[in-house]
């Protein structure tokens, strides 16, 4: 869901943008597909919207399985707290009524969720990979080419570049254009595609390569880690509104909101690419939530589950033979 993106990008600020490396074959398997997709529009904010879009189509299943797991705990919550209170003094027979409670409500498994939560923090990881090393994961270039494209930039502009530390490939299709005679390295056909490139990491005029820190508080720029901060609020709140599970969460239900504070700090730390795709992700994710409320509602297909299986009991009773 849409807080699995700002736990992922906790992790990243946490750990040091260097450890992204090892999510490198995730981001080298989405590069192809959002090279593909920048291929067919030159244009990198359609290719995010794109890639992004597939994603959320081919997991669509997923995710409504999952709000309805959801909600199916959230309602659990309340009976589980009954049967602590009920048999307090015994532990042995609490797990037993919860498990019990568990098996009826064909809960007894988290074990999909699990996998789908993790798989969409590594998809986010891996698609950080993507966006912030282009040449390694979305070209493909070889290591030794990039490494000596990064060098011969760090020789001709030195330490004066306007981007972060930690992202040199983003420098390299940034000043590519007014330094092409230092990448002899690259061929024509891989010069066409940093060109393109190039032009198409701009937005209304603003250079995604850049970082709001490095930017006047009056840039532009900063509209992005705002936006991503504003639409991370607003899907968590539709999220728990449609899963009903704000009082069933008690003070839990306030976390995604304290990890806001590290995750905004990330991202006006990172380049404007990174935090559009962000913003697009929890749009979308918006968007999902409000389409599964309406056509998809947790709570009906839960009572519709209840209900075939009241009938099924019933069945299974009318062919007991009586005595």
């Amino acid at each position: 869901m849409g807080g699995n993106i700002v736990y992922g990008t906790v992790f990243i600020s946490s750990y040091g943008v260097i450890h992204y490396m090892m999510f490198d074959f995730v981001g080298s398997i989405f590069g192809y597909i959002l090279w593909f997709f920048f291929d067919l529009f030159d244009n990198y904010c359609l290719a995010v919207v794109c890639f992004t879009l597939l994603f959320k189509i081919l997991f669509f299943p997923l995710d409504i399985k999952s709000r309805v797991t959801a909600f199916k705990s959230a309602k659990l919550f309340s009976k589980q707290a009954e049967i602590k209170k009920m048999y307090k003094n015994d532990m042995q027979k609490q797990a037993e009524e919860i498990s019990k409670l568990y098996e009826n409500e064909r809960l007894s498994s988290s074990a999909g969720s699990l996998l789908q939560s993790v798989f969409q923090f590594v998809s986010m990881l891996g698609v950080y990979c993507a966006i912030v090393r282009p040449l390694t994961n979305m070209f493909h270039f070889s290591k030794e080419k990039v490494a000596a494209a990064v060098a011969k930039l760090a020789q001709s502009i030195g330490n004066g570049s306007n981007i972060a530390k930690n992202y040199e490939q983003l420098n390299v299709v940034k000043y590519f254009p007014l330094n092409m005679g230092i990448f002899d390295m690259f061929n024509d056909s891989e010069v066409s595609d940093i060109l393109d490139f190039n032009k198409g990491f701009n937005f209304l005029g603003i250079d995604f390569s850049l970082t709001p820190k490095s930017c006047s508080i009056f840039n532009a720029v900063w509209l992005f880690p705002l936006f991503c901060v504003l639409t991370s609020i607003l899907s968590t709140v539709i999220n728990q509104k449609a899963n009903k599970i704000n009082n069933a969460l008690g003070c839990m239900k306030y976390l995604p909101y304290v990890v806001l504070i590290p995750y905004m700090f990330f991202i006006i730390n990172t380049p404007v690419a990174v935090g559009f795709y962000y913003i697009i992700f929890n749009v979308l994710t918006i968007i999902q939530s409000l389409i599964i409320s309406k056509f998809f509602n947790p709570a009906n297909i839960v009572a519709k589950e209840q209900a075939a299986r009241v009938a099924r009991l019933l069945n299974e009773e009318k062919d007991i033979p009586k005595k």
